[in-house]
């Protein structure tokens, strides 16, 4: 997700050559999987942290660009929105007290981003959704210009073939248009990878998703969208409907979402990459 691209418009015959090269690597993908030892290595953990950054009156400041330019740190980067920023952690093996050193690096980290944040009038927030952020907040405005965020965007709606309809439930429903994919930078989250041996992947990924709702449940924490009273967790339908290509015009088949939970339990890793090449055309080439 972090590399850089020089261009945002594609030629027809760019995403051709690259679809066909998916299908070679998911040719690839069943080799290496087959191959004795492939994979195998300790266990370990790895984390991403996704924030907001705000000014001092706790609105979003669109400076992300500035601060990671002052930082100068390789596994800080900036996210679709000029009030996102991203943090990779560090590697941890998965014994001991992991977590406590990841949270130690991660406190660490906050504290040195802070520092370069604070001159710019802003401050690093881990929150999945701000409640102070306002619906003028976002737009095309607060893309942070990058030739990668504006080519997915521009890919994005072209497949759908017209503006992304936001409809959330709840005491105060919520139903707005977006003609590009800002209203994804509203969700920010921490993501957790966990190296698991290669044999056992569908084992260890089918027990995550089986406990993966009772964890929202009890970490659910962002229940409002610009002012609106919505899901207990309204982060979900926004990101789903956010991105989602799909035309509304065609409805004779339930194709799923681009983020979706997936369907029934998996039986090996190279399904879901075989999946997801299949149901999905290519966003960049």
């Amino acid at each position: 997700m972090g590399l850089s691209i020089k261009q945002s418009e594609f030629t027809a015959e760019e995403f051709d050559r690259f679809s066909a090269k998916v299908r070679t690597d998911l040719t690839a993908l069943t080799r290496l999987l087959d191959r004795p030892g492939f994979g195998e290595g300790a266990s370990s953990i790895g984390a991403e942290v996704e924030f907001y950054i705000v000014n001092p009156n706790l609105h979003v400041q669109p400076i992300n660009t500035d601060i990671a330019a002052s930082v100068q740190d390789p596994q800080l980067t900036v996210e679709l929105n000029r009030f996102n920023l991203e943090y990779n952690l560090s590697p941890q093996a998965f014994k001991g007290a992991p977590f406590a050193r990841t949270e130690q690096e991660l406190l660490k980290a906050m504290q040195r981003i802070n520092q370069h944040a604070a001159p710019l009038n802003g401050e690093l927030v881990a929150i999945g959704i701000l409640p102070t952020l306002r619906q003028s907040d976002m737009g095309a405005k607060v893309m942070t210009d990058e030739p990668r965020y504006h080519a997915l965007s521009r890919a994005l709606i072209q497949q759908r073939g017209e503006p992304f309809s936001i409809h959330i439930g709840g005491n105060d429903v919520i139903d707005l248009q977006a003609d590009d994919v800002t209203m994804e930078g509203a969700t920010t989250s921490f993501q957790l990878h966990w190296r698991v041996p290669a044999h056992r992947f569908a084992d260890y990924f089918n027990a995550v998703q089986l406990v993966t709702p009772i964890a929202l449940a009890l970490a659910s924490n962002s229940p409002s969208l610009f002012g609106h009273h919505l899901w207990d967790e309204t982060r979900i339908a926004l990101f789903k409907q956010s991105v989602d290509s799909r035309s509304p015009n065609h409805r004779t088949w339930k194709h799923p979402p681009r983020v979706y939970y997936g369907n029934g339990w998996a039986r090996s890793a190279w399904e879901l990459f075989a999946a997801s090449a299949s149901l999905y055309p290519p966003i960049l080439p």
